[in-house]
């Protein structure tokens, strides 16, 4: 075969796998990594009590098991649906259910300080396996299921006495680390 021919059939090949590959982890249509004018989806607050990380193994990595309990009822308690609650790596997830629609929430110990975030949660195949292969972070569409869930955990976060100083961030300033806009709900008026 003439090397000229070999070489557009090897790269014709390499364009197929790609494209096949695309097709497979498929990106999620009008998903972006910015949150919605108007809304933030990421909550920082300080809380030091001990009984807070009492359910914690000081040889695991995971903590707040108390806490995201706590926040877990307070939800259920304001009428949202809590499912698939558990650790995963150095958090806690559990899927919050607001009418038709599932978000996640997870909750981490950063640097000496809360971070709750309410995420997307893939329903198609292919996008749960475009998060797993790539762990690209998405924001949701605005709601009014959206909101409601953000309302009812500001409310929560707000009525733990063990708990202080909430302030929420737009989830693409918090992932490139710019904490210089944070306010103290998460809609904005």
């Amino acid at each position: 075969m003439d090397p000229l021919a070999a070489t557009a059939v090897i790269l014709g090949l390499m364009a197929a796998i790609v494209i096949g590959f695309r097709l497979f982890i498929r990106r999620p249509a009008g998903l972006t990594g910015e949150d919605p004018p108007g809304l933030r989806t990421v909550a920082v607050f300080s809380g030091n009590d001990p009984e807070l990380f009492a359910d914690d193994a000081p040889e695991e990595p995971y903590v707040g098991l108390r806490l995201f309990g706590s926040l877990c009822d307070a939800l259920a308690a304001n009428g949202l649906g809590i499912e698939n609650r558990g650790t995963i790596q150095y958090a806690q997830r559990a899927e919050c259910v607001v009418g038709d629609e599932r978000f996640a929430l997870v909750l981490e110990w950063i640097d000496h300080r809360w971070v709750a975030g309410v995420e997307w949660v893939p329903s198609r195949a292919a996008e749960r396996r475009h998060l797993a292969l790539t762990a690209q972070v998405f924001s949701l569409p605005d709601s009014p299921q959206l909101r409601r869930l953000l309302v009812a955990l500001d409310r929560s976060l707000r009525g733990d006495g063990r708990l202080s100083a909430v302030r929420w961030y737009r989830k693409q300033d918090w992932l490139a680390e710019d904490t210089t806009k944070p306010a103290d709900a998460p809609l904005e008026s």
